[in-house]
């Protein structure tokens, strides 16, 4: 397996907010925008649930002009990355969701083939893949 796609995450929803620019100590620029997701289920008692779920996406300076043209409040984006695991002062485990590549999505093909091809993951692999779980 590679080992670069262990810990990354690929996120299809709507940006629901886009913060300013902040600077690090060390003079490095960053910015969070939040991706909004309808999470869909049914309770125990059989009663259909609707919820938004929301994610903070950090992205770096090197990464601004790519998605420039798709940080826009409402705009329904494919966004993959990898998760940032740390521990805080306390010594308990956190993450940060940090955004390398996003695209925007067409909101009339809902869900494209395109996004779950998972396909790619295997790029560069040649191990036959039919019994994997």
């Amino acid at each position: 397996m590679n080992k670069d796609i262990i810990n990354s995450f690929s996120l299809v929803g709507n940006i629901a907010k886009v913060n300013e620019i902040k600077e690090m100590s060390n003079g490095n620029k960053f910015r969070y925008f939040t991706i909004a997701q309808n999470n869909k289920y049914k309770t125990k008692s059989g009663e259909q649930k609707d919820e938004a779920l929301f994610f903070d996406i950090k992205i770096y300076e090197n990464k601004f002009k790519e998605f420039e043209s798709i940080l826009n409040v409402g705009q329904y984006v494919h966004i993959l990355g990898k998760i940032n695991i740390f521990k805080d002062e306390e010594n308990k485990i956190n993450y940060s969701l940090i955004g390398t590549n996003g695209r925007s999505l067409n909101r009339e093909k809902y869900i494209s083939d395109e996004i779950f091809d998972y396909d790619w993951l295997n790029e560069g692999d040649d191990r036959e893949m039919d019994n994997v779980i």
